[in-house]
């Protein structure tokens, strides 16, 4: 049985979200994204780190505000912008180690740029002539490298872990890192997901042809493709009580996290989307919600033909009752603003939810004019909501068939620090 968006879930420990950290297309800052997405305005743009010319030339959501430094990836650069933000917002002090936070990445391709330096380097005399030099090279080829570091430049001493689920990657590690403080494996953690803009990533997504001609057009008829971005997203969650301990400000409670498997194609979704459909139960479930508490969807919404498509199917089914009585949840895609993130995107997706819930301003999709579905698809510019905006549901799924959902919620009145 359900509970209505008011009531506390079964699960004993709470976890709330307390601060934030993002670099992105937009810039750096969540408040800067955050005002970015409000205005209706796309952070999307030609390419500028190669030359795109023998693609055809395609937009990308760079975050050309970095200066490229020698000798530094390009991924860290954009973690410890995003770790910085976070650790303020979050008013966590990192002077000392603790045994007690936890850090835990999803990526998709990691430090790839660094990795193709690498192994050009490496292949070549003159050869590395020393242990020390070997074990720099391998140390950042290490899929695992981008956790570490973070780790290491929070003094995080409790679980770490680093999730290569593609496009769902750091919202699964969310789930993971609500699962490590439900179970009292850590008080704090941090959770989230970075993306360098990468060539080789870029050419494979030209290949199979998912890339969008002029621009990215989430459940549109006109859709035709995606458009590659980067960032680094970070979560500080810890537990509720440990939140209220510390009076920490509190943006949102993470109430329900479902991840699934289609087992149907190494790139295409389930027609049918139901993977989806069995992640967002699962975390409807966990949260002891049912459709009808869901405030408003933040859709992966990709631009592909195949994804958005198979995203509607799982919504239709999910939220059949809701949209017969012209009662469906309010959707948008926020890849038309950043573009695809990889391995942040989940994150990014709940970072966002977060601050709409905060607000009370549901996100628009841009470049949106012919929906694929008679629904409310939010577009223009963000929408102000004139009853409590409470519950959201963030979705994601990602090559091989991977799926994910999360719940996200405002906690009850007077249940904050």
């Amino acid at each position: 049985m359900t509970v209505g968006a008011g009531q506390v879930p079964a699960t004993d420990v709470r976890v709330v979200v307390t601060g934030l950290g993002m670099v992105s297309a937009a810039g750096t800052g969540a408040s800067t994204a955050w005002s970015l997405v409000q205005e209706g305005r796309t952070g999307l743009r030609p390419v500028r780190l190669f030359d795109a010319e023998p693609y055809g030339g395609a937009l990308a959501g760079e975050a050309v505000h970095l200066e490229r430094i020698e000798g530094t990836d390009r991924s860290l650069q954009l973690l410890a912008l995003a770790a910085d933000e976070l650790l303020e917002d979050a008013g966590w002090d990192a002077s000392s180690p603790d045994p007690r936070l936890g850090v835990v990445l999803g990526t998709s391709q990691g430090a790839i740029e660094d990795a193709r330096g690498i192994h050009r380097d490496f292949l070549r005399p003159p050869y590395p002539d020393s242990s020390d030099e070997l074990e720099g090279i391998f140390e950042r080829y290490r899929p695992g490298y981008g956790t570490e570091y973070l780790a290491r430049r929070l003094g995080a001493e409790g679980p770490r872990a680093t999730v290569g689920m593609v496009c769902v990657s750091s919202s699964v590690s969310i789930i993971h890192g609500v699962d490590l403080l439900r179970r009292g494996a850590a008080t704090r953690v941090v959770a989230g997901g970075f993306e360098s803009f990468s060539q080789f990533v870029f050419t494979g997504f030209h290949c199979i042809g998912a890339l969008a001609a002029d621009a990215l057009r989430p459940f549109d008829d006109a859709r035709d493709g995606t458009v590659l971005g980067e960032g680094a997203v970070l979560l500080a969650i810890e537990t509720l009580d440990h939140a209220r301990e510390r009076g920490a400000n509190i943006y949102a409670e993470v109430v329900g996290g479902g991840i699934s498997a289609d087992a149907f194609h190494m790139t295409a979704p389930d027609p049918e989307g139901r993977g989806l459909e069995r992640a967002v139960r699962q975390a409807l479930q966990d949260a002891s919600m049912g459709p009808a508490d869901i405030d408003y969807i933040c859709a992966h919404g990709t631009g592909t033909v195949f994804n958005d498509g198979m995203e509607c199917k799982a919504f239709g089914r999910i939220f059949a009752e809701l949209a017969e009585d012209g009662r469906m949840p309010p959707i948008s895609g926020l890849k038309s603003v950043f573009g695809h993130t990889l391995g942040a995107a989940g994150a990014l997706d709940a970072l966002i939810s977060v601050l709409a819930l905060r607000d009370g301003v549901l996100p628009p999709t841009v470049a949106h004019e012919t929906p694929i579905e008679d629904w409310d698809f939010v577009r223009g510019q963000g929408r102000q909501t004139d009853a409590r905006l409470e519950v959201a549901l963030s979705t994601n799924s990602a090559f091989g068939g991977n799926n994910s959902a999360l719940v996200l919620r405002t906690l009850p009145e007077g249940a904050s620090a």
